[in-house]
């Protein structure tokens, strides 16, 4: 057998899910994440999966982890030093001016990740072109170095003006750095983003920094545990860009791994979409703490080019994820105003919600959910985990319905309608505010809570089908399984988009190609590989560009045609018109490296009954109209086929899907097609 493992810690629970790429054998773990050492939760997750697989016969192993993310937005990263251009040390602070709260007077910014004191200057300066305006002195820059050591500095980030165009300056600090700073892990701007946009650049290098010193202990801890587990294999860190790396790549540029869980929630989706021929898709994964909210077009993910995490600018190519607070482990309450709110504070793992019995006494989306008996009374992960009705209802009457006056039942419907509304908001932020009208695309619910509240989401949205995975608890972890290995290669070339410019333009990507040879060859020496080019282009006097394939090999006129006509239907598509007599101009080049990890097999099919299959039990569940008599299904007995009309209870190991009145479901491809009439 030659297994294959993914791992993906969430804020409430660390999944694992395996597969034997043989035969399609697949087994699912859940065990609550541990926010205080991660790590711990990963083998806790691995300890129980090795009960039912060999873990000694694992061939891949890839994990997708928070621990950047939250460093990040918690502000627990390394000590930093800086070194810029002189006269440019306080770009960190000025940014680009922009007020996200532009009338809440007590608004404050984010704090820099590095204190001014830490941000030194370096006497050089290069034209825009990477001419020389005034050479690097090397003994100040000595001084500086100096300066930074006696400081304690963990980590430096180096970014000097026009970097993208010579990076031979930043290449010298680097080296001085090297030699007096032993052990100081060192970030320079042309490696980690050589592309134009002064501030983006130095953000994006500060945040890789910053997060250097303390992802690199992690990832060690994480790989010293999997060994300890006995999974032989180097594992594999999933990024942004829906890619996975090798764990050096990881620890040389963390800031890939930012968006690393949301981004592989987006590959299951784009594997479901594959599997089951649709065109488009909203993914919902809500788990216990957020919901990830992403489209698929196409066969493949909306793609950004950058955005802020935890109000700091990170310019790397990634999935284009939105994530909300709201999750089962999202917190109801009444605000001063007297209204009811759900989120974005969450109870995370520990506490949890009420209904967990570790001490938390806040209700949350996960009691409202139980006291509506949606949930099991008798517990999650196939009674594993027990939940306490009592203290899901205490918390609810105290918290919520004492306040409002209204019953503990009308609260937990409230809070229910109020996540619908939540998510919602969401979608509609990616679809209807963007030109697009989500009752083209089908709904994916995943995550624990996600197929809860599927069926209503979607009527709000009036989208006609909703697709549950296999596994919809596993979903990023699946992911993991069905992701490729990738590299991005960017390079800014400021050039018009023309004739006199294809030479320069081939030989450029020329060199960013041979880059990317080199490293396939030592992650695909033997499997499938492509290299794909793109360019970001933009009409002239444009502040902002767009993305747009670009064929392979030397470029001809023929070629030109064919990137200026996708260029002008992009534009058309994304903002509603087309300049096709204006000038367009190439910002950025961009390669792809892709090397396949190995196609996945069909799970195997669940041998359970077709038809109408038979209920396992009966439940009276508090409803909208008042109670209704429920039918509850287990879910590993609907054989492929198998068909359950609402009101009915699907339960599984990792989740539980909810079909209101109305709502019918038919087992498909090992997913579950539910259709609203």
């Amino acid at each position: 057998m030659a297994w294959r493992v993914g791992i993906d810690i969430g804020g409430t629970f660390t999944d694992v899910t395996a597969m034997d790429a043989a035969s399609g054998e697949i087994h699912f773990r859940k065990v609550p994440s541990t926010p205080a050492d991660l790590a711990r939760g990963a083998a806790e997750g691995l300890a129980a999966l090795g009960e039912a697989v060999p873990l000694a016969e694992v061939s891949f192993f890839a994990h997708g982890t928070t621990a950047g993310t939250n460093a990040l937005i918690e502000g627990k990263g390394a000590r930093t030093g800086l070194i810029t251009t002189q006269g440019f040390r306080d770009l960190l602070e000025i940014a680009r001016q922009r007020r996200p709260s532009l009338y809440d007077l007590s608004a404050r910014k984010p704090r820099p990740l590095v204190p001014r004191r830490l941000r030194r200057e370096a006497p050089e300066r290069l034209h825009p072109d990477g001419s020389v305006m005034r050479p690097l002195d090397c003994e100040a820059m000595r001084r500086e170095l100096a300066f930074l050591k006696e400081a304690g500095v963990e980590a430096l980030a180096i970014c000097c003006l026009h970097s993208y165009a010579n990076p031979r300056h930043e290449r010298t600090i680097k080296e001085l750095a090297r030699e007096l700073l032993p052990g100081v892990y060192v970030s320079a701007s042309s490696d980690v983003l050589p592309r134009f946009r002064e501030y983006e650049r130095l953000s994006t290098t500060v945040v890789n920094a910053y997060l250097g010193p303390l992802m690199g202990r992690y990832l060690d801890e994480f790989g010293r545990r999997a060994r300890s587990a006995r999974i032989a294999v180097s594992p594999h860190i999933m990024q942004s860009n829906g890619g996975l790396a090798a764990l050096d790549e990881a620890c040389q540029k963390p800031v890939t791994t930012v968006l690393s869980g949301p981004a592989a929630g987006a590959a299951a989706a784009a594997a479901i979409c594959a599997d089951l021929g649709l065109a488009r898709a909203i993914s919902i994964d809500m788990g216990g703490t957020s919901s990830d909210v992403c489209l698929i077009e196409g066969g493949l993910p909306a793609v950004a080019s950058g955005r802020d995490v935890g109000g700091y600018a990170v310019e790397v190519p990634g999935a284009d994820v939105r994530c909300i607070g709201a999750g089962g482990g999202s917190i109801v309450r009444v605000d001063e105003g007297g209204l009811p709110q759900v989120g974005p504070r969450s109870a995370g793992a520990d506490p949890g919600p009420a209904c967990y019995g570790r001490g938390g006494e806040e209700p949350t989306l996960t009691d409202a959910l139980l006291l509506l008996r949606r949930l099991s009374p008798h517990g999650l992960l196939g009674g594993e985990m027990m939940l306490d009705p009592g203290a899901a209802l205490s918390g609810l009457a105290e918290n919520v319905a004492h306040p409002l006056g209204i019953s503990p039942e009308r609260a937990a419907l409230g809070t229910v309608e109020l996540a619908v509304a939540n998510v919602r908001r969401a979608v509609e932020a990616m679809t209807v505010r963007e030109g697009r009208d989500p009752r083209d695309y089908a709904l994916i619910a995943a995550g624990g809570a996600g197929p809860l509240i599927a069926c209503e989401l979607a009527a709000e949205l009036e989208v006609d089908e909703v697709i549950v995975p296999l596994s919809p608890g596993n979903f990023s972890a699946w992911g993991l399984l069905a992701s490729d290995l990738r590299r991005d290669w960017v390079q800014t070339r400021l050039a018009p988009l023309g004739t006199d410019s294809l030479a320069a333009l081939s030989e450029a990507y020329r060199a960013l190609e041979a880059e990317a040879r080199c490293w396939l060859e030592v992650h695909a020496p033997t499997g499938a590989s492509a290299v794909l080019r793109q360019a970001a282009a933009r009409y002239s006097g444009q502040d902002y560009e767009l993305s747009v394939d670009v064929p392979p090999g030397e470029l001809g006129p023929h070629d030109l045609t064919a990137v200026m006509q996708s260029f002008h239907a992009a534009h058309e598509q994304h903002y509603g018109y087309s300049l096709p007599e204006q000038e367009v101009e190439v910002v950025d080049l961009l390669v792809t490296a892709v090397a396949e990890a190995g196609a996945l097999p069909r799970p195997a099919p669940v041998a359970g009954a077709e038809g109408a299959p038979e209920p396992k039990e009966g439940r009276l569940i508090h409803a909208r109209g008042g109670d209704e008599q429920c039918l509850v299904y287990d879910r590993s007995a609907l054989g492929e086929g198998a068909i359950v009309a609402g009101t009915a209870i699907i339960e599984q190991y990792d989740s539980t899907t909810y079909l209101p009145k109305g709502c019918r479901a038919q087992v498909a491809g090992g997913a579950l097609r539910i259709r609203r009439e």
